[in-house]
């Protein structure tokens, strides 16, 4: 039975296609995987161990333990949280790793994980989880980067709107009973869209 990672000349043409897109999003693929399965795993039983190993740090003793600054970003908490997380990650976040390769992506993930969580427990505490500063980096950068540069990612019309009217639904969402981490998505998106800024200023040739 022929593998979905068979040659390039055995495969059908989808598989080409397949092949190399995961191939130039590595990351993305893994990552969206990763949370996936962990969502997965939550709804099976495991959800409060899973909780309790990948929290930001509550407590003095977890201040040494580097991976929960980032690993707060893989949990989730609802089915829409998810799906909403995912998709935009997949999308906007693949294209950006396309674009400028895996390892900028990784930094960039990572850092914008770190400090949308540092910001979000300064004005909330520990309790919150979700890719969202993630994904509003992400779509910040790109955002930044296709109007200094037209056509870089080919943003679909009223790609600033969305992004405002997410921002904004989140200061109003406690009245529909939704609690929402602003401060994250606000310091996920300025991070950014100052990361898209200076690499489109330092790294010109990259978008020639």
């Amino acid at each position: 039975m022929p593998s979905l990672f068979d040659s390039e000349t055995d495969a059908p043409e989808e598989r080409k296609v397949l092949k190399r897109t995961l191939g130039a999003q590595k990351i993305t693929f893994i990552l969206t995987a990763l949370c996936a399965v962990i969502y997965i795993l939550q709804n099976v039983g495991f959800e409060e161990p899973i909780v309790d190993l990948f929290h930001y740090p509550a407590y003095s003793w977890e201040d040494q333990e580097i991976w929960r600054y980032f690993t707060h970003a893989i949990i989730h908490l609802s089915v829409p949280h998810i799906l909403f997380n995912l998709s935009w990650f997949w999308l906007f976040g693949g294209a950006i790793e396309r674009r400028f390769g895996s390892l900028h992506f990784l930094l960039l993930v990572l850092v914008s994980a770190a400090v949308s969580g540092a910001v979000q427990n300064y004005f909330t505490g520990p309790a919150f989880f979700g890719l969202s500063g993630v994904v509003y980096a992400v779509l910040g950068y790109v955002l930044v980067v296709d109007k200094l540069h037209p056509h870089s990612f080919d943003l679909p019309e009223g790609f600033f709107t969305m992004l405002l009217v997410g921002l904004l639904f989140g200061f109003i969402s406690p009245l529909f009973g939704i609690n929402i981490g602003n401060a994250a998505h606000i310091s996920g998106f300025i991070l950014g869209l100052v990361w898209g800024f200076l690499q489109s200023k330092i790294n010109i040739k990259k978008f020639s």
